[in-house]
């Protein structure tokens, strides 16, 4: 029982049972559910990066809302710089997704590693995403469109784990106690 350091997350291992990649929004099945401690927003990984996020489950089944749907918006980093933003799919290469979010005035150089920014509760620090394959400077905004080659190859999902963080309720509390700017 060391007090000084706990424990943040588990992982809990599935098997892909049924998948889409080819459609506007694709989900996978999972072959465990609320029976193995699965509850929907959990994330979801796979030993070469970020898969999705528990979308629903049933008792000895739930279904993955993956990277490759159209409102995914996870948070992710530039490992090199410290940049971050939302990861988005804009429906066309299951090979590519886009970094939303990120400031033109900064560099971003090609091919640095993207991984989760573990902001949001869902996923741990660091799982890996993909890697800068091109920068466009968004038309009328002070953005890179950034494409993003992903890590994972989403048409040969087997083997994933599911993320339970086992801190979760203490950061949303403590979150929801950030003052809220008045409008006078």
């Amino acid at each position: 029982d060391d007090t000084a350091y706990r424990q943040q997350y588990s992982y809990i291992p599935a098997t892909v049972i049924n998948s889409t990649h080819d459609k506007r929004n694709n989900y996978f099945t999972l072959n465990i559910g609320k029976q193995q401690g699965v509850q929907r927003g959990m994330g979801v990984f796979s030993s070469s990066g970020v898969v999705g996020v528990i979308h629903n489950t049933g008792t000895h089944f739930s279904v993955v809302k993956s990277c490759l749907t159209e409102n995914i918006n996870i948070d992710i980093i530039i490992e090199k710089t410290g940049q971050f933003g939302l990861l988005k799919w804009n429906g066309e290469d299951a090979r590519r997704g886009t970094m939303y979010g990120v400031s033109n005035d900064t560099e971003v150089l090609k091919w640095s590693n993207v991984v989760t920014r573990g902001g949001g509760g869902i996923f741990p620090r660091g799982l890996n995403v993909g890697k800068v394959e091109r920068t466009e400077v968004v038309e009328g905004k002070p953005l890179w469109d950034i494409t993003i080659l992903y890590s994972e190859d989403y048409t040969a999902i087997q083997r994933v784990y599911v993320i339970k963080n086992l801190l979760k309720e203490e950061q949303y509390e403590l979150e929801k106690l950030i003052p809220v700017d008045q409008v006078e």
